[in-house]
C-alpha cells in the first residue's frame, strides 16, 4: 500500500538534516499546541488518541498521518497553514483511511485516493469547528486559503500535484460545493464552483485581479503630513504587507512604506495591515483596534504594544496590526477598524472587501 501523504503540502524554504530535531521555545510551544488539537480531537469525537512526532524535513511535505502516527515538519510548526495541516491529517485518521485501498489497478487507487483526500478536506472544516471552536465559514476559509496558496505554487511551477490528488483547484471546487449555505460568499473566488475547475481558471483570476488592484492603490501618505486628525495617530492606512525593516531601512523612506489600499481582493490578498504611525507619549503604550464587519459585528481584536521611537527626534513610529485573510474572507464589504491607544479612542478607519 502506498504510503498515505496529503495535499496539504508546503514549499520548505529551510530543511533540518535527518535525525535529532532540535527546536526553538517558539517551535516548542507550537509542538504543545499541536498535541493539545490532536488530543481534544480524540476527546470530541470519542476515539483513542494519536502519536504527534516532529519528522525531520521532506520537501514540500507539511505533515502526513499514517497508522495512528501524525508527522509534521518543523516549518509547518510556524506556517500560518499549520492549523489546516493538522486538521487535514487528523480527518485521514478519523475517517479511517489507513484501511487498504481497494481494487487491483493503480488507476483504481489513484481514484480512490482521490476521494479520499476530497472528504478529508470536508473533514477537516467540521474539526476546526468542533475541536478549534472555528466559524464553520471561517474554518472553511481558512481550508480554501491553504489549497488556493498550493495551487499558486502548482501554477508558478514550484512544486507538483502529490499522487492521490487532483489539481488544486479542483480539490478548492469540489470542498466549496459541499458547503451550499455559504454560496453566497463563495460563489465568487478564484476557484469556486463557479469557475473554471483548472489551474489555468486561477492564474487568470489572480491576473485579473492584480490589475484591478493596481487601480486601486494609492501612494502612502507623507511622513511630513498628518493621516487623520486624531491627536495619537499621526498616520493610519490599510495595505496589504507591513513596512520594510532591517538596517539601513529608514521608515522615513518612502520606498519602505507599503501603498496603500482601499480595496482588497478576497482571492490575491492574503491579510489586510492596518498600518498607524504612533505618536510618541515618551513610553509604551497599548494599541487595540477592533474589527467590523459591513453588518456592524465585531470579527477580530487585535492588541498590540507600541514601543517608544528609537531617537529622541522622532516623534512617531510605524505600528502595524494584521488579520489574515481567511478570517475576513467570508465577509465582503465595508469594513470599519475603530482604534484605541491605552483606552482612548484614536479614531474609527475603513477599507472595502471586494466580492
Amino acid at each position: 500500500m502506498r504510503r498515505l501523504r496529503t495535499v496539504f503540502v508546503w514549499l520548505v524554504a529551510t530543511l533540518v538534516p535527518g535525525g535529532c530535531v532540535s527546536l526553538t521555545p517558539a517551535e516548542e510551544h507550537a509542538v504543545a499546541e499541536v498535541r493539545a488539537i490532536a488530543d481534544d480531537t480524540a476527546r470530541v469525537y470519542g476515539v483513542s488518541r494519536i502519536s504527534v512526532l516532529v519528522g525531520s524535513n521532506i520537501e514540500g511535505v507539511g505533515g502526513t498521518y499514517r497508522r495512528g502516527l501524525f508527522t509534521i515538519s518543523t516549518p509547518m510548526l510556524r506556517s500560518r497553514h499549520r492549523d489546516s495541516v493538522v486538521a487535514h491529517e487528523l480527518a485521514h485518521y478519523l475517517l479511517d483511511h489507513d484501511r487498504p485501498l481497494s481494487g487491483t489497478l493503480a488507476l483504481d487507487w489513484q481514484r480512490e485516493q482521490e476521494r479520499r483526500e476530497l472528504d478529508a478536506n470536508a473533514k477537516a472544516v467540521e474539526i476546526l469547528v468542533r475541536v478549534r471552536g472555528v466559524r464553520e465559514e471561517q474554518a472553511l476559509s481558512l481550508i480554501y486559503d491553504h489549497l488556493l496558496a498550493f495551487n499558486r505554487l502548482v501554477v508558478a511551477e514550484r512544486t507538483v500535484i502529490p499522487w492521490g490528488h487532483r489539481p488544486p483547484c479542483e480539490e478548492i471546487a469540489d470542498l466549496l460545493g459541499r458547503f451550499p449555505a455559504h454560496r453566497a460568499w463563495t460563489a465568487g473566488l478564484p476557484c469556486g464552483p463557479a469557475t473554471a475547475v483548472t489551474t489555468a481558471a486561477v492564474t487568470t483570476a489572480v491576473v485579473t485581479t492584480a490589475a484591478a488592484a493596481a487601480v486601486v492603490q494609492r501612494p502612502a501618505p507623507s511622513a511630513a503630513t498628518d493621516g487623520n486628525a486624531s491627536a495619537l495617530l499621526a498616520h493610519s492606512y490599510f495595505t496589504n504587507r507591513a513596512p520594510a525593516a532591517g538596517p539601513g531601512v529608514s521608515e522615513l523612506d518612502p520606498a519602505s512604506v507599503p501603498l496603500g489600499l482601499g480595496t482588497f481582493d478576497r482571492g490575491r490578498d492574503g491579510q489586510v495591515t492596518l498600518l498607524l504611525g504612533v505618536r510618541s507619549q515618551g513610553r509604551a503604550v497599548r494599541v487595540v483596534s477592533r474589527w467590523y464587519d459591513v453588518s456592524g459585528v465585531e470579527r477580530c481584536v487585535v492588541s498590540r504594544t507600541a514601543e517608544p521611537p528609537a531617537t529622541a527626534d522622532r516623534k512617531w513610529t510605524w505600528h502595524t496590526h494584521t488579520v489574515p485573510m481567511w478570517e475576513l474572507r467570508p465577509y465582503p464589504g465595508r469594513w470599519t477598524a475603530r482604534v484605541w491607544v491605552d483606552g482612548t479612542s484614536a479614531g474609527a478607519y475603513s477599507f472595502s472587501l471586494a466580492r
